[in-house]
């Protein structure tokens, strides 16, 4: 294979004229290697020579390395011309502006705890708002851990439903 290394490398690098040696090193190896992993893709019986096989192959590998720097290249281009307000992590404003949506969110999540009385529905609104699913978490806070899954679906949904609804009709009230 180190007899193949060189020669081939030259060959592609003559083919890809402007293009790193680093790159044309990586496809050529790769070639290589992949023919040593599985020897059994090159099939003498098609009539081209095993050198031929490799060029082709160092040659296909070579084209999707380059291919693959040009995307690259002109997706740094289109993020460094990009205005300030589509590159978000960079922008100093974007904190800001997520601290207001927390905020407002938090806010929203208070007034809607206001409106509750009842103490279970409040501890379910509020494994609601923490992003809980789990049936077992409301199942315990509402004190039916005892009864069989299915059952538990059933009443831990029919709850959040009735607690949707009245927090859906206190809202129209408000208005």
């Amino acid at each position: 294979m180190c007899l193949l290394l060189d020669p081939l490398s030259n060959e592609i690098a003559r083919k890809f004229p402007n293009t790193d040696m680093q790159l044309i090193s990586d496809g050529v190896t790769d070639a290589l290697l992949e023919y040593c992993t599985d020897p059994n893709k090159f099939d003498p019986s098609r009539g081209v020579p095993l050198d031929r096989f490799l060029a082709q192959a160092a040659w296909r590998n070579v084209a999707n390395i380059v291919r693959g720097e040009q995307r690259r290249k002109a997706r740094e281009i289109k993020a460094s011309s990009a205005p300030a307000e589509e590159l978000v992590e960079l922008d100093v404003t974007a904190g800001n502006l997520l601290q207001e949506q927390e905020r407002r969110r938090q806010r929203q999540a208070r007034e809607l705890m206001q409106m509750v009385e009842n103490l279970v529905d409040k501890r379910i609104l509020e494994l609601r708002l923490a992003g809980e699913r789990r049936t077992e978490e409301f199942a315990r806070v509402m004190n039916i851990s005892h009864l069989p899954k299915e059952r538990q679906r059933r009443e831990v949904k029919r709850a959040k439903d009735r607690i949707d609804k009245f927090l859906e009709r206190s809202k129209k009230g408000k208005r």
